[in-house]
């Protein structure tokens, strides 16, 4: 009975402790025929420019990497599709936070808004809420830069899942 209790106490800390990412579309839909895409990422959360420029510059690579799109630019160059993300949420637990404070230190959060625009019309094709939760416990994980990694992560594999070819 004892060996049972505590794999069940084992297993409840190590899910809790786990990241989470999560995924809400405000409506179906689709994206065709798009080359070339501009990313914007922005916020109105004071002291986060290092934030948002890991966020920008994590989400060009990973879109490239993708090779799906014949261009990927930053801030409203000329292209067929804009992806807007509006970063609503930034909770910023450090490496040293990690260090110092262990799994008191909280878990990192990025959440935000993003918004898949046509750009010749400026019709909006499609948004989604989107949050990442970064795990916690040890001294190495649950830092912003992981939450950060996931939000790209899931965000990117959402756009690609969405694209018509």
């Amino acid at each position: 009975m004892k060996k049972k209790l505590s794999i069940i106490i084992l297993l409840f800390f190590l899910i809790g402790c786990a990241s989470q990412t999560s995924v809400k579309p405000d409506s179906l839909f689709q994206i065709k025929e798009v080359k070339s895409v501009s990313v914007i990422v922005d916020t109105i959360i004071p002291s986060s420019e290092k934030e948002i420029e890991a966020i920008e510059q994590k989400l060009i690579e990973k879109l490239r990497e993708a090779n799906i799109f014949s261009k990927v630019s930053i801030k409203n160059q000329k292209s067929d599709l804009i992806i807007k993300v509006q970063i609503e949420e930034l909770v910023k637990v450090s490496k040293s936070d990690r260090f110092w404070f262990g799994s008191l230190a909280g878990r990192a959060k990025v959440a935000g808004k993003v918004t898949l625009i046509e750009s010749f019309s400026g019709k909006v094709l499609g948004s989604f809420d989107l949050e990442a939760i970064s795990s916690g416990g040890t001294i190495f994980a649950g830092t912003t830069e992981q939450a950060i990694d996931n939000f790209v992560e899931k965000l990117t594999d959402f756009i690609l899942t969405h694209v018509v070819i």
